[in-house]
């Protein structure tokens, strides 16, 4: 017999729906919401119970409406809330739509999520039940709170009820349950929006015994707590949505699959996490062998990070120089290798997915001496430098920023190590990632210089961005010839750029017509002797036809229209990345659609007569000055 209750305790303040925890990580995404879940079990098993391998299960199941714990004062609730006047609440009355669909099934789909760590003890339940505060043992060293991850499973259930179940070592079991509703009134007292599974009535604090335990668990929850072998946790989401694809099992599995795979790779790899997906008549298994032919499964589903990113990262691992580096905050694990493409620099934590933006000195456009590559960084379970990394994290874990640590002598200490321990990564990848080969060029001209020509709006608008038309001299980046004060060879950095001084002579007031295109950071050099050029920049907006042109500087300010200008170079070939370009009409190179943030190397030859030392300007045009004459 069902004779577990969920309480509805009197409320004061009136509720809807749409409850702000949920709200707050309302993405019904299967990624997101996996990837939430899945990271809280992996902590729990890793690094509250020190497994070695963290070992997770996803039943998907069917259970008797009669067997949900409570069912009597859940259907209650639902009948008084149907009487409140919800005529302008159009999300309030889609959300009750959708239980009421639940409710008139006999067989109610549940997902189950079990692991082998530490399970949920008197503690972690108070603390799920008490607005999601988190109490992991050590939360700055931990994937997430149960804030944000226990809320996030609520998307996932049309019942808006969830059930948990902890196992322990000795062998006793404990569990509770929360139905996420909206208040409702019953014979004149408000009653709150949130139901409890709880044997009593009393407060929810660790002093009270209010869970159910052993026996008295409700059996869709003992049932599954009892194939735990030592101890665990299992989580029940009753009336599983699917993520809205229509009860289709197979389509779940390769959700599910794709998320744990794009986000939990490096973890799977080094086999320190291992996932079965299980169903009446079909069973995945997750793990190092098998991640290969799963990654390619599921290609084609939209799971974030997406399967281009995740691939490549994965086979960065597989294939990549891995080393360990000692920092001062721990050592980090680095996977690099070079690329056919721009740079690109991920980080996983504790074996998971965070993301390729790094905040400075990590940038990836930071590496102007190095050939263009790839790094993996991995911060290890248990550093310093990991608790770091999980302070800059945001709730979802999916990116990094600086400005994530606190304002006070803490938070800006701890700033200052992070960003400390980024570069002494960033010193390791520069020093170890293969150099540009600069070596063969013969450094004889003082500077070089970036030409941008001007554009066809507004006088207004080009006295704002006078400045930026100007040529902007460059330093080459290493000059065998060239010393600094102290002898010592000067490296270029790209953070020292600065605008020449503005030119006495105003620029033209009708500027030459065009579709000028501003780059970002750029080295440059070029060989008098062989009359080659190579360039190595950023593209900090997308670029629907990239074009460049080279000209022999002659001291004209470039934003002027000047009819004697001279003529562009002509160009004999050229290549990006070692891939031939396109040559137009003898003189531009024709580098194609390029993406944001992506890094250009080219190599162009040119035809010239002058001799001796000259100086070339570089003209970045887009693609509506394709069929220009010059």
């Amino acid at each position: 017999m069902n004779d577990h209750q969920l309480i509805f305790s009197s409320e004061r303040i009136q509720s809807g729906f749409t409850n702000a925890s949920i709200s707050a990580s309302n993405d019904r995404s299967s990624s997101t919401i996996v990837r939430e879940i899945l990271q809280n079990s992996y902590d729990s098993a890793i690094n509250e119970a020190g497994e070695p391998t963290a070992k997770v299960k996803f039943i998907i199941d069917y259970i008797s409406k009669s067997d949900i714990p409570g069912i009597k004062e859940y259907e209650h609730a639902i009948s008084l809330i149907e009487k409140e006047d919800l005529r302008k609440k159009e999300q309030e009355r889609d959300i009750l739509n959708t239980i009421k669909e639940q409710l008139k099934k006999e067989k109610i789909p549940v997902l189950y999520v079990i692991d082998n760590g530490v399970g949920f003890t008197q503690n972690k339940l108070v603390a799920i039940l008490s607005d999601g505060i988190s109490d992991k043992d050590n939360p700055n060293d931990s994937g997430g709170s149960y804030g944000n991850g226990h809320f996030s499973v609520f998307n996932m259930s049309d019942l808006r009820y969830i059930i948990y179940g902890g196992k322990f070592n000795d062998g006793s079991k404990l569990c509770s349950g929360q139905a996420l509703l909206r208040t409702y009134t019953d014979n004149d007292d408000l009653k709150s929006a949130t139901g409890l599974l709880l044997t009593n009535d009393k407060s929810v604090e660790i002093k009270n015994d209010i869970f159910y335990k052993d026996n008295n668990i409700p059996n869709i929850i003992s049932s599954q707590l009892d194939t735990i072998e030592n101890s665990g946790a299992v989580v029940g989401v009753l009336g599983f949505n699917f993520f809205g694809n229509d009860n289709s099992l197979d389509k779940v599995i390769q959700l599910i699959s794709s998320s744990i795979v794009r986000n939990f790779y490096a973890a799977i790899y080094e086999n320190h996490l291992e996932v079965e997906i299980a169903t009446s008549n079909k069973n995945v298994q997750i793990n190092a062998k098998t991640l290969d032919d799963i990654f390619l499964d599921t290609k084609d589903e939209k799971s974030k990070p997406s399967y281009n990113l995740a691939k490549q990262f994965y086979d960065l691992l597989r294939n990549g120089r891995c080393e360990t580096i000692p920092t001062l905050e721990g050592e980090v694990k680095i996977y690099f290798d070079l690329s056919e493409s721009s740079t690109k620099l991920a980080i996983c934590r504790n074996g998971m997915w965070i993301n390729d933006a790094l905040p400075s000195p990590l940038y990836k456009t930071s590496f102007p001496t190095n050939k263009t590559f790839n790094a993996l960084i991995l911060a290890q379970k248990s550093t310093k430098f990991s608790a770091l990394v999980r302070r800059a994290e945001s709730n979802s874990h999916d990116n990094l920023q600086l400005n994530r640590f606190s304002n006070d002598k803490e938070g800006k200490e701890k700033r200052a190590r992070f960003s400390n321990a980024l570069a002494e990564i960033k010193d390791f990848l520069e020093n170890n990632v293969e150099k540009n080969d600069y070596d063969s060029f013969e450094y004889e001209i003082p500077e070089l210089a970036i030409t941008m020509i001007g554009d066809s709006k507004s006088k207004k608008d080009q006295k704002r961005k006078s400045n930026k038309t100007k040529s902007i001299p460059i330093k080459p980046k290493t000059k065998p010839t060239e010393k600094d004060s102290q002898g010592e060879d000067t490296p270029f950095d790209p953070n020292d750029l600065k605008p020449s001084p503005p030119n006495p002579n105003p620029p033209n007031p009708n500027p030459r017509k065009g579709n000028p295109f501003e780059i970002g950071r750029l080295s440059a050099f070029h060989n008098t002797k062989s009359k080659e050029a190579k360039l190595k920049f950023v593209v900090e907006k997308n670029a629907t036809n990239l074009l460049i042109a080279l000209r022999l500087e002659d001291g004209t300010d470039p934003s002027c229209d000047k009819l004697t200008m001279t003529p562009r170079l002509t160009i004999t070939k050229a290549s990006n990345s070692g891939k031939t370009c396109k040559v137009i009409h003898n003189d531009t190179v024709d580098v194609g659609k390029v993406d944001k943030d992506t890094i250009v190397e080219l190599s162009v030859n040119y035809e010239t007569d002058v001799k001796g030392d000259y100086t070339i300007d570089y003209e970045f045009l887009n693609s509506a000055l394709k069929k220009d004459n010059k």
